[in-house]
């Protein structure tokens, strides 16, 4: 059984002496423990107890702690937690993605190079990732084209059906008429077939080794489903899917004709419409003599699949799937994206440094469109935005659409103050796009900054991450520390692509609040980096993570500090995100 004194051995052997920082002697009434704080890339300081159950463990997992407190800014080396709201988890340590074992520790720890180059990891990860993924899409190209035959099939028993009907009855009326007929064969996919491709595809896919022969697989793939969609029996199929529903409501027209002058016969005075004209009339107005013939729809067809797929050029293997299913809109669960080292990162200091440059860089236009987004205007941005009107520019109409929807206000408050006298320093210096010659051209003014910011290209060539809230806004606010789970239960984790366009500012004009009604403007030195939402595209794990934090509760300090007692201080739930262009820029390399 474990003992406070050899617990407190191990912690001094490493330089812990349990008094004055973590890691700290934990000792409630049934168990002896150590209470560590580990700090988290994302979730900032995480404090955990740990128990064992033999002398020897408290000397591995203190090494573990000792060695990653000396060594995570020399490494790509983090931490991670099996369970991230239990007070006691399993911990492991991670470097560059791979789980380091006792054995890796020591060999990193003497020879850098133990380990295999990353990129090459983490690059096959990514090719088997997008391999999987287009055997899922070729599933459901298959699904699709089953179902197709499947439909035309039943489609085709109706049409036969109605078409024997119509025929005996055009009989019992007089006499048969010339009637024009399309013969249409339909092709069938055999299901067991399908199921014993796939079967194959999987067990080929997990017997590859080498990058290159993924890569091969993979455009193997997909010169496949080129040669799926263009088919010829998959496209007749799609025709007929859709002339088949014409031909039978035609068919149902006819048969209705003929039975009212079946039962006409019958009467004494008959209708003086003619049914040969009125079944000519329906054959006349026919849908089907809207599309195209069969052959020139399959030729059609297959030009057009072959420049869909010719768009595959300049997208990487590592995303081809996502940009499949996406391009497609298949409705097929994603598997999980690999957390790609391949692209290099920002630290934070490099980051600012970098969109500094960027933005010194811009024109004076450019500039105060940024200021402008970032200061008490933002939300009027954000208004015009969301309402799509700004490319309106008959002012009075969107002046209109903001009265009826309650939200003129803000504008009214925004041009009062701009136009107050103690504010001409801060808005000459800031705001040069703001006109302020009347209303009309102040409204005008806004609308062309929007303008500005849609039409600039700023972007990184490395990839970073950052945080935010509310990701709903037209402008998105980030934040490059974990900050926001202080006030908020949900946080978003985003990891910004290479090229993902971004804005900069380095200041904020905002209003003086803590004077009532004074609108004196205030210059506030900060970084913000904002994005606008209908240039990106958001991509959210199906997954979140609850992360609990504790603090001490309870502790006593004689020669060494004892935790007795821990409580829960905050919980916060995160989401992670991957961040692209909506255009598909980031998918380059």
């Amino acid at each position: 059984m474990l003992d406070k004194e050899s617990v407190l051995n191990v912690l001094k052997k490493y330089g812990y002496n349990s008094l004055n920082r973590a890691p700290f002697l934990y000792q409630d009434k049934k168990k002896i423990g150590i209470y560590f704080v580990w700090p988290h890339k994302h979730f900032g300081s995480l404090e955990r107890v740990l128990f064992f159950n033999t002398i020897e463990e408290v000397e591995e997992e203190v090494y573990k702690y000792w060695w990653f407190s000396n060594n995570k800014n020399k490494y790509p080396i983090f931490v991670e937690f099996d369970d991230y709201e239990t007070l006691s988890p399993k911990v492991t340590y991670t470097y560059k993605g791979n789980p380091l074992s006792m054995e890796g520790i020591k060999n990193l720890q003497e020879n850098a190079s133990y380990f295999k180059d990353p990129k090459d990891t983490i690059k096959k990860q990514e090719l088997l990732r997008t391999a999987t993924i287009l055997i899922l899409v070729l599933k459901e190209k298959l699904r699709i084209q089953n179902n197709t035959y499947q439909k035309v099939a039943e489609l085709k028993e109706i049409y036969q059906e109605l078409k024997g009907e119509y025929q005996n009855k055009l009989s019992l009326y007089k006499k048969g008429i010339e009637e024009e007929t399309n013969h249409f064969e339909i092709k069938s996919s055999d299901t067991d077939e399908v199921d014993t491709l796939l079967s194959k595809l999987h067990s080929e896919l997990t017997s590859l080794e080498t990058i290159e022969e993924i890569e091969n697989f993979i455009n193997l793939l997909y010169t496949y489903f080129v040669n799926l969609e263009s088919s010829t029996t998959a496209l007749q199929n799609e025709y007929l899917l859709k002339r088949y529903p014409y031909e039978i409501d035609d068919l149902q027209k006819k048969i209705a004709i003929l039975d009212e002058a079946l039962n006409a016969k019958k009467k004494l005075f008959q209708t003086k419409q003619d049914p040969y004209t009125l079944l000519s009339s329906v054959d006349n107005l026919s849908q089907c003599k809207k599309m195209v013939d069969i052959k020139t729809y399959v030729e059609t067809e297959k030009k057009n699949i072959e420049e869909k797929y010719q768009s595959r050029e300049g997208i990487s293997e590592n995303v081809l799937g996502d940009y499949l299913v996406n391009f497609e809109k298949l409705n097929i669960e994603l598997p999980p994206m690999i957390e790609n080292n391949e692209y290099e990162e920002f630290d934070k200091d490099d980051l600012l440094a970098t969109l500094k440059k960027m933005f010194e860089d811009l024109s004076e236009k450019e500039k105060s469109a940024c200021y402008i987004a970032t200061s008490f205007l933002r939300d009027c941005l954000i208004i015009l935005m969301k309402n799509h009107i700004e490319n309106e520019r008959d002012i009075s109409k969107v002046i209109n659409k903001l009265i009826l929807d309650n939200k003129i206000h803000y504008f009214n408050e925004a041009y009062s103050i701009l136009d107050d006298y103690k504010n001409i320093k801060i808005k000459v210096k800031y705001f040069t796009i703001i006109k302020m010659k009347n209303f009309e051209t102040f409204m005008l003014s806004l609308l062309e900054v929007i303008d500005i910011l849609k039409k600039m290209n700023e972007s990184l060539n490395k990839s970073f991450y950052a945080y935010y809230i509310d990701r709903e806004k037209e402008i998105i606010n980030l934040y490059l520390k974990n900050i926001v789970h202080l006030n908020k239960k949900e946080t978003y984790i985003a990891k910004f692509m290479p090229n993902v366009l971004l804005y900069y500012s380095p200041v904020a004009i905002t209003r003086q609040l803590d004077i009532v009604n004074d609108y004196e403007l205030v210059e506030r030195n900060t970084d913000i980096i904002f994005l606008l939402k209908d240039r990106i595209k958001i991509q959210t794990s199906e997954t979140s993570k609850t992360v609990v934090k504790y603090e001490i509760e309870k502790s006593k300090k004689k020669d060494y500090t004892i935790i007795e007692s821990v409580k829960e201080k905050n919980k916060c739930t995160y989401y992670n995100d991957m961040i692209y262009n909506k255009d598909g820029e980031a998918y380059e390399k």
